[in-house]
């Protein structure tokens, strides 16, 4: 993994912007709205870190399986793939590239566990393993994901943050990936916005202000507004208009 982060593949050749997201979810969005979709967005957010929690991954290895579902899906719609497959995949690719790798006949085991009463996983090893390749290949064979946690403890270090207000940010950053931030910001000054909330000193304030995260603190705040509106039986039913072929 390259030591700088700009010189890496996530910055040279991950880093988006909103128009690109945009143009990407066209598709998808002739049949259901940008409301809906981002609680689509959610719902597979939380079925991957489910699915994390079950396999008793390290939290680094489920922000790079989103990550990875949700650079797939700058290339592909909902609408045209198969999401639970999608998704499975990645948390089965996360797990070898940050070097814990699960058997995949575990994986889809979980998968199915995790699924039931939601319509099912029927996947079995031959069909992620199939996928597993398309999925690099939709990834450009890109692996690496730097992820804001490093720069939150260095971030933290150096302000001299009390470990409350550290640990309220790690769960904010554990949010985030339910957001498009990872496929927007650097990992950075997404670390920087999420510090920033649970810290009211003014002098602490105005050097975050420095670092021009207004927009990415309010994307925060806007996730949470919307989760308080979320529930799991809307997604699904979503879901059903937006796959149904």
């Amino acid at each position: 993994m390259a030591a700088n982060f700009w010189a890496s593949t996530h910055g040279t050749h991950w880093l988006l912007n909103r128009q690109q997201l945009i143009n990407s979810r066209k598709d998808d969005l002739k049949h259901i709205n940008e409301h809906e979709l981002t609680k689509v967005n959610i719902w597979f957010a939380k079925i991957i870190t489910d699915l994390g929690k079950n396999l008793q991954v390290r939290q680094i290895i489920i922000a790079t399986a989103i990550t990875y579902f949700k650079r797939f899906y700058t290339k592909n719609s909902y609408r045209g793939t198969e999401p639970y497959l999608v998704a499975a995949t990645c948390m089965y690719l996360a797990c070898k590239i940050e070097e814990s790798p699960h058997h995949i006949k575990t994986v889809i085991s979980e998968m199915k566990k995790l699924t039931e009463g939601k319509g099912g996983f029927p996947y079995e090893n031959q069909k992620v393993a199939e996928m597993e390749f398309y999925l690099m290949e939709e990834l450009d064979f890109k692996m690496i994901v730097f992820h804001p946690y490093r720069a939150l403890a260095t971030l933290a270090q150096d302000l001299g943050t009390k470990n409350e207000d550290v640990q309220n940010a790690w769960w904010v950053l554990n949010d985030t990936y339910r957001t498009d931030m990872c496929l927007l910001y650097p990992p950075h000054v997404i670390a920087a916005a999420a510090l920033y909330l649970p810290i009211a000193l003014k002098d602490i304030r105005e050097w975050f202000a420095l670092l021009n995260i207004t927009d990415i603190v309010q994307e925060i705040i806007s996730l949470y507004e919307l989760w308080t509106e979320y529930n799991e039986e809307k997604p699904q039913e979503i879901l059903q208009r937006l796959l149904k072929k």
